[in-house]
């Protein structure tokens, strides 16, 4: 029994010891967690803070962007409410069809041209959605703008008297030929064509007044075509400077018509088309003063793509075919300069084509209504 009782006591003894000795380290990990959880707290309050910081920020920043939106679009209501410029104040004077690109619904023909016409169905993959162009007008460095100018004063000799316009007759296939840049070289070879297949086509000029060129414009107003401006240097810069600029280059190929076969024209056919990088800044002002002064300006909806870089025989061929098919009233748009021998030797097998298919052939003149390009919004 007294053995019992002193191995008791010195047991619980010993346990006291072991417990005083463990104290501290009770008390270290104690701190120790306090203060974790302590930091992990403010930790959390720092986090919450930051957050709401970035709410506040996302939404003052949607408030803005709304703000922003809500300006433009006031903005651009204002602006469409706004009075009508000098330009298009003209343009209400003008026939109700004037802007329209094509001629009627009537004719099959699909969709409105901007800038540039219908995108060709060419024989070449790569350029199927080039739209057509004339001469070197798609790669111009733009117009800058210019204020309108009051040109009826101007040129007082610039004036025609336009005919009635005859509208075309729903099934009537009718394909006009254009040819642009001449006289050339080759138009005498052009002219003996149309001879041999008994048409007649439409000769838009430039400005070349040697011997050989007046005799070569007097051929064709002889043999019975229409011969027409395109301009008289050809120089898009000089004359789509200004509107002044571009009328006192009209005039001199106007004066060179009539001194060459007597006759003075009456259509013409901007360089480039009557929309181009060149003029946008100014073709609605030169539209209407053309209008106006009774000339007719005619565009293409068919191009035979014979200006374009890699165009060759097959493809002057095939791209002239299906855009024409495409429309009952075609204006096919043709180079005549010195260069476009392959535009001269597919002419008689395009012909020969188009009359198979119903077509008949016809020149241009100011009762046919024209296909124009649509103007830009100024």
């Amino acid at each position: 029994m007294l053995w019992f009782c002193f191995n008791l006591e010195q047991n619980i003894g010993y346990n006291t010891v072991r417990l005083q000795s463990c104290y501290p380290r009770f008390l270290f990990w104690g701190v120790c967690y306090n203060s974790k959880s302590q930091r992990k707290r403010e930790v959390l309050k720092l986090s919450t803070r930051k957050n709401r910081i970035i709410i506040v920020s996302v939404l003052i920043a949607i408030a803005i962007g709304i703000g922003v939106l809500i300006g433009s679009l006031a903005g651009y209501l204002s602006l469409r409410s706004a009075p009508k410029t000098v330009s298009e104040s003209m343009s209400s004077t003008l026939p109700s069809d004037w802007n329209l690109s094509q001629v009627s619904s009537e004719e099959k023909e699909s969709s409105t041209i901007a800038i540039s016409s219908v995108p060709p169905v060419s024989s070449n993959p790569a350029s199927s959605n080039k739209p057509p162009v004339s001469s070197s007008a798609s790669s111009s460095k733009g117009t800058s703008s210019h204020p309108l100018t009051d040109l009826s004063k101007l040129y007082p000799d610039l004036y025609v008297q336009p005919k009635e316009i005859i509208e075309h007759q729903k099934g009537d296939k009718v394909a006009y030929l254009t040819f642009d840049d001449g006289p050339s070289v080759l138009t005498p070879k052009v002219l003996d064509i149309l001879k041999q297949n008994d048409i007649k086509a439409t000769f838009f000029v430039v400005g070349r007044s040697d011997p050989q060129s007046k005799n070569i414009m007097k051929d064709i107003v002889d043999q019975g075509h229409t011969i027409a401006m395109h301009t008289y240097t050809h120089d898009y810069e000089k004359i789509y400077a200004s509107p002044t600029a571009f009328l006192d280059d009209m005039s001199k190929v106007s004066d060179l018509i009539e001194e060459a076969t007597g006759v003075k024209p009456e259509l013409l056919r901007f360089a480039g088309g009557s929309v181009n990088s060149y003029n946008k800044a100014i073709a609605r002002q030169l539209a209407n003063d053309l209008t106006r002064r009774g000339y007719t300006y005619y565009d293409w909806n068919v191009s035979a793509g014979d200006a374009e870089r890699g165009a060759t025989k097959q493809s002057i061929y095939q791209d002239t075919i299906n855009q024409t098919v495409q429309f009952e009233k075609a204006v096919i748009l043709f180079h005549d300069s010195g260069k476009k021998h392959d535009t001269v030797e597919e002419l008689p097998k395009i012909i020969q084509e188009l009359k198979s298919k119903g077509y008949r052939f016809d020149k241009l003149d100011s009762s046919v209504k024209p296909i124009q390009f649509k103007l830009p919004a100024q």
